[in-house]
């Protein structure tokens, strides 16, 4: 009798003791009045967390009803949001950068990702194509206005070379692969998962050139300064949502490569080898506005823009959202 008293106190105390880890692990489900909002997202394995969040449901029990409109870029989904399609979009530097110099009405709200090997050159082995040199005098593939021309810039640099040794031809990310494979170009610029796909379609006739110290990408969340200035609390939702989607892609990475893979239309396998590319992170840090003037330098010195003066970026950041979900994570000298 006193073994099944004391086996009933332990079991007793470890039921009492998970269900105390699981109250302090789970937000509340919420009760009050639904928001409504859109996002704009690339379709891509940058907006993990947005897929998560999608997938688990985070959104809703933030108690935000959130449309989500797909891109195959960050730039179209960052144009369509400035054009009122959407409330929130996703987008890497560079379109942010072009249209600073002629605007001031949106702003970023918060980093959530960034990567040192997302953009990719693919290169066809046929012609010729083993080291960066031997892309002088070659066609290569890269979307004007993206991450993709400033990172194509980069890598030449970096290389020794100019963008007058090669002929750039401006092309949607999701038709490089295809113009690749149909010799249209030599070689593309292009981020995941399109970069797989184009290795997947040439098979052995396609290499890759070593561009992980060219760039560091991030992935941001962006909003017109309206929008934030009249819907706080959504912000302050979304945030919550993709802060709870971070924290599970970090705790539960299988899972969540599930959830990603089968968004994309992936491979389990090719998602598992992909994903070691990326750090899912809410952020605003000082690097973000580093990055931004570099790209804006470039811009002016190459007549990219008619504007000579570098935007302030720190008057692009909004900062009162991530403030109140994750205060240590803003990081940006005021």
């Amino acid at each position: 009798m006193f073994k099944r008293i004391l086996v009933g106190i332990i079991l007793a105390i470890i039921i009492a003791a998970g269900l105390y880890w699981f109250g302090q692990n789970q937000s509340p489900r919420y009760t009050g009045p639904v928001i409504k909002a859109t996002l704009g997202a690339e379709t891509s394995l940058l907006p993990a967390a947005v897929w998560v969040a999608e997938n688990i449901g985070y959104f809703e029990e933030e108690g935000l009803d959130l449309i989500i409109k797909e891109f195959s870029s960050g730039r179209l989904s960052f144009l369509d949001m400035l054009d009122g399609g959407v409330d929130i979009s996703t987008v890497a530097p560079t379109p942010i950068m072009f249209n600073s110099f002629d605007r001031q009405d949106f702003s970023i709200f918060a980093t959530f990702v960034y990567s040192d090997d997302d953009v990719k050159v693919i290169v066809r082995k046929d012609k010729g194509i083993n080291t960066a040199a031997d892309l002088k005098g070659k066609k290569v593939g890269a979307s004007a206005g993206t991450t993709g021309q400033f990172f194509l810039a980069s890598f030449l640099t970096h290389r020794g070379l100019d963008e007058s040794d090669i002929e750039v031809v401006d092309i949607s990310p999701s038709d490089l692969p295809d113009a690749l494979d149909n010799e249209e170009v030599d070689a593309i610029v292009v981020w995941e998962p399109h970069a797989y796909n184009a290795q997947q379609l040439l098979a052995d006739n396609a290499t890759r050139l070593p561009s992980s110290d060219v760039y560091r990408e991030t992935f941001n969340f962006m909003v017109m300064n309206d929008f934030a200035e009249n819907n706080p609390e959504t912000l302050i939702r979304f945030l919550k949502a993709i802060d709870r989607a971070t924290t599970f892609i970090k705790t539960n990475q299988v899972e969540a490569q599930n959830m990603v893979a089968e968004k994309l239309e992936l491979d389990q396998q090719v998602m598992s080898v992909l994903w070691n590319d990326f750090v899912f992170d809410i952020s605003l840090a000082q690097s973000l506005l580093l990055t931004l003037e570099d790209e804006a330098r470039w811009a002016i010195k190459n007549n990219l823009t008619n504007k000579t003066e570098i935007p302030n970026y720190l008057d692009y950041i909004h900062f009162d959202a991530l403030e109140t979900v994750d205060l240590n994570a803003v990081k940006v000298i005021k």
